[in-house]
């Protein structure tokens, strides 16, 4: 079923484009909302910067293997990235994902920085100190299910204006489109070698 704002759209941009515009959406926020589930059904969000968005598509964060997160995701696996870019004008985005841990230190290597070491505690004992080498620091890497992109199609002001009129007229305001783009989908261009590196 199509949303009103997609309904009202005049444009039908391929998948190769929606992911283009969605990866520069995404190179232009510095930080995402993730969201776990806990046993009790609880649903906890919290500020992630990503590491890498892989050619394929997998989302990655470095992040502490004991913490909080890591005991959800081995609870249920579904999570949610979310991020709000209507500020800047560029529109938000809801990606719907299945989550696991990468122990794999040479890809802790490669995503690596120096400011990561601020979020790790170094335990005097030689082994948890906060570099790539620390056990605690691993990946939590995201494979995608459903993105759901708002595509923001008109500026501050023309939005404001489209505001205006459909108060005035009684019509949905269409600032922007929703992009649905499926996991599948994604999986097809991947395998049909029309992923690029980013």
């Amino acid at each position: 079923m199509s949303d009103q704002y997609s309904a009202a759209s005049s444009t039908s941009p391929s998948l190769t484009e929606k992911l283009a515009t969605l990866r520069a959406f995404f190179k232009a926020q510095k930080a995402v909302i993730l969201t776990t589930r806990a046993e009790d059904g609880a649903l906890h969000a919290r500020v992630m910067a990503i590491a890498e968005i892989t050619p394929d598509w997998k989302f990655r964060f470095i992040y502490d293997k004991e913490s909080h997160k890591d005991v959800e995701v081995e609870n249920d696996s579904h999570v949610n990235i979310a991020v709000d870019g209507t500020q800047n004008n560029t529109g938000w985005a809801s990606i719907a994902g299945k989550a696991k841990r990468v122990e794999d230190h040479a890809v802790v290597e490669k995503l690596w920085n120096p400011t990561i070491k601020a979020w790790f505690a170094d335990k005097g004992d030689g082994v948890h100190d906060g570099t790539p080498s620390d056990p605690r620091v691993v990946v939590f890497e995201v494979k995608v299910d459903e993105i759901r992109h708002f595509h923001q199609e008109k500026t501050t002001l023309g939005t404001l204006v489209d505001v205006v009129s459909s108060t005035i007229s009684g019509s949905t305001a269409t600032p922007g489109s929703i992009r649905t783009i499926t996991g599948e989908e994604i999986a097809g261009a991947w395998a049909r070698n029309e992923l690029k590196e980013p």
